[in-house]
């Protein structure tokens, strides 16, 4: 009989490198995070600064450059920070937490007047506060970390099932979905899977369970965004929808709304259907007025006004 021995050994090897290989590819998605930090303005006395390590999922606390050029870091105490730039600094404390506290560390160091955007991203379904949050523009936003700004799923939300839907880069009105399993990818610490936000995504969180006929969501220019449940045997239209959503905010592009089929089999470039809900209101049109099914998302855009 020949010896098991070396296959055993085989096999070994080949999760040593797949082991290997994951944390190759980990530390560059720790990396990509942390390169886009501030390299340019170096840090000075009074400096005050965000501090986060995204592998602790904690919220971001403040950090300052005291009289001595240092700043006090959890875990391992003071770091001088003067004469160096929050990307150099960050990648610093990065090294000397991998020392004893983290296999990896993610850390970010940002200085928090910084408030220059990248765009926006729509929140909606079962998070704390389902609304529409500027992108940073020295910061990777993931659609993790989306979440967690707007202050975390809900106890009723279906994490595994989180649908971000991005608008298409050509001129078309079409809009692609993907599926992200938040909770998964927090249980098991797999960033890669998380994916990067763009302007104009869009977050849907589902509930777990549905008590009614269907939920849809309803986002952007209305003044309550949100889930909206469907009674049994009801029949919602996408004004009514929108009137059931609080109406359109002041800026909203009222003739042109995009409502959104939930309905897979459908292609993506189908699936968006334009709405001039301002002419259904005004002129009563009723027959220009969608019906709207469970899993829809009406969509107001609003316009871009420059004071």
């Amino acid at each position: 009989m020949l010896s098991t021995y070396p296959f055993r050994l085989f096999a070994y090897a080949c999760l040593l490198l797949a082991y290997f290989q994951g944390s190759l590819f980990a530390e560059d998605t720790g990396n990509r995070y942390m390169d886009i930090l501030d390299d340019q303005r170096t840090l000075e006395i009074g400096d005050r600064l965000t501090y986060q390590v995204i592998e602790e999922r904690e919220s971001p606390i403040i950090v300052f450059v005291n009289a001595r050029g240092q700043v006090d870091v959890p875990l391992i105490g003071t770091v001088s920070a003067t004469q160096k730039t929050p990307q150099a600094l960050a990648f610093e404390i990065k090294s000397l937490l991998e020392v004893d506290y983290f296999h990896r560390a993610t850390v970010i160091l940002r200085f928090p007047q910084q408030s220059a955007s990248r765009g926006t991203v729509d929140i909606a379904g079962a998070v704390r506060e389902p609304r529409s949050y500027a992108l940073p523009s020295d910061q990777i936003l993931t659609v993790s970390s989306a979440i967690a700004l707007a202050g975390g799923l809900t106890a009723d939300s279906d994490g595994s099932a989180v649908t971000l839907v991005r608008r298409s880069s050509d001129e078309s009105t079409s809009e692609s979905r993907q599926v992200v399993d938040i909770r998964g990818i927090m249980d098991s610490g797999d960033f890669d899977q998380d994916p990067a936000i763009q302007d104009g995504d869009l977050i849907i969180v589902p509930r777990l369970a549905l008590t009614s006929g269907g939920t849809i969501y309803v986002v952007g220019g209305v003044n309550s965004p949100g889930i909206l449940n469907v009674p049994p045997g009801d029949t919602l239209t996408v004004s009514k929808a929108i009137l059931q959503s609080g109406g359109f905010s002041r800026f909203a592009r009222k003739n042109t709304v995009k409502l959104i089929s939930g309905d897979s089999s459908i292609p993506e470039d189908e699936r968006t259907q334009i709405v001039n809900v301002e002419e259904i209101l005004q002129r009563g049109l009723r027959d220009n007025d969608p019906i709207v099914k469970p899993n829809d998302i009406i969509r107001v855009e609003e316009r871009i006004i420059a004071f």
